[in-house]
């Protein structure tokens, strides 16, 4: 037998996370299903850093702002209203996607497309700025504002490596055709040394960025590998008995809702403690997984449960199927089960492994504690009754 915790590893890989995490993601990249809920979780995860560097960027910039309006409110009045209009646009957006996305979940949905955006939006307006200080020359300059948004790119906006790096080589990008148009040649060779200061800000702040969601990655992955194992039967891979429990009473409550069928099979290896005492238990747990793959398959639909709820019982749920569904589920269950032929010496029946169903129709008003009673004394009456076979009650 092998060790519970291989089993599950074994389990896990056959789900997308399993796979993504024994086959890596160097490129940091997931497939599309996956890479879409990371960037959620990412997006759950980089909330406080968010609200921290809109408070950052609020008191720098304020701060920044306060002292230009002494140092130019007499010296240069049209360039301070220029300026003051570039720091509005610097911090207005941001801050004001940031709170509606407090109060507003669509607007929380779509805040992280939109960050990068904004990111390459307030680099444009800090390269302007630095140009203009490049230019003037003026004793006291606030330069150096697009190497600030640089790494806040890569720290502050919870983004994922690959946006945050394409928003910074684009603040570097613009940053150089505006120096371009702006400066003259003498002047773009001394803004060169700028432009390598915002290189060198970018290496240091993609390599410490991909180590990081190298790590955010791997354990959003471990994560749910701890939730699926919580969650499922080691040696099947079928839903547990905990989690039968919750989706058992979140069905019931739909179905009562909507109005639709709701039928609960409970199923028993017939002579199960005979099958282990003579083939002993690795030949047990083999046909506990045998019979749990061949479950599975009647699982198909999106609110339907299979489950291992006991040693050797098992459990299916389906929503939206009525009692001659169910029978015929039933039966065929019993019939392709049986025609595995899986030898067991103890059995009464026909020589192989078989099984008991018990049926249960969910009625109004019923709780689910009344149901699952329901469908296991169908289950013990059709054992009384000879097994391999179902009872409806």
């Amino acid at each position: 037998m092998q060790p519970l915790e291989q089993q599950s590893a074994e389990d896990f890989r056959d789900t997308p996370h399993g796979r993504q995490l024994l086959g890596g993601f160097r490129g940091l990249l997931f497939a599309p299903d996956l890479e879409r809920e990371f960037r959620r979780y990412l997006g759950r995860q980089a909330r406080f850093a968010q609200v921290l560097g809109a408070c950052l960027l609020l008191i720098v910039v304020a701060g920044y702002h306060s002292v230009e309006w002494q140092l130019y409110a007499e010296s240069d009045p049209r360039w301070l209203r220029e300026l003051t209009l570039l720091r509005l646009v610097e911090m207005a957006p941001g801050v004001a996607i940031l709170i509606m996305s407090v109060f507003h979940r669509r607007v929380r949905l779509v805040a992280n497309r939109l960050f990068p955006l904004l990111l390459v939006l307030v680099g444009i307006v800090a390269a302007r700025i630095d140009i203009h200080y490049e230019v003037s020359q003026t004793e006291l300059a606030f330069r150096y504002g697009a190497g600030l948004l640089i790494v806040c790119s890569f720290f502050f906006l919870g983004i994922t490596f690959w946006r945050a790096l394409i928003s910074a080589a684009s603040i570097i990008l613009i940053d150089i055709l505006m120096a371009a148009l702006i400066l003259s040649s003498s002047e773009m060779q001394v803004h060169w040394i700028s432009v390598s200061y915002y290189v060198l800000l970018l290496t240091i702040g993609a390599i410490s960025r991909y180590i990081h969601e190298y790590s955010q990655r791997e354990q959003f992955l471990v994560r749910q590998l701890l939730g699926w194992v919580a969650q499922h039967d080691s040696l099947t891979g079928l839903a547990n008995r905990r989690s039968f429990d919750a989706a058992l009473r979140q069905t019931l409550l739909q179905a009562r809702r909507d109005g639709q069928p709701l039928a609960l099979l409970l199923l028993d290896l017939d002579d199960f403690k005979a099958y282990n005492d003579c083939l002993g238990h690795p030949a047990g747990d083999a046909l506990i997984r045998d019979f749990g793959e061949l479950l599975s398959r009647f699982s198909r639909r999106p609110m339907d449960l299979a489950a291992r709820v006991g040693g050797e019982e098992f459990a299916l749920l389906l929503l939206n199927c009525d009692a001659n569904s169910a029978q015929a589920i039933a039966a065929q269950l019993l019939s392709e089960f049986t025609e595995r032929a899986i030898p067991h010496p103890a059995s009464a029946q026909c020589g192989c492994a078989t099984t008991s169903i018990g049926i249960a129709m969910w009625q109004s008003g019923q709780t689910a504690e009344q149901l699952y009673q329901a469908a296991d004394a169908a289950l013990y009456q059709a054992k009384r009754a000879g097994k391999n076979r179902y009872v409806v009650r």
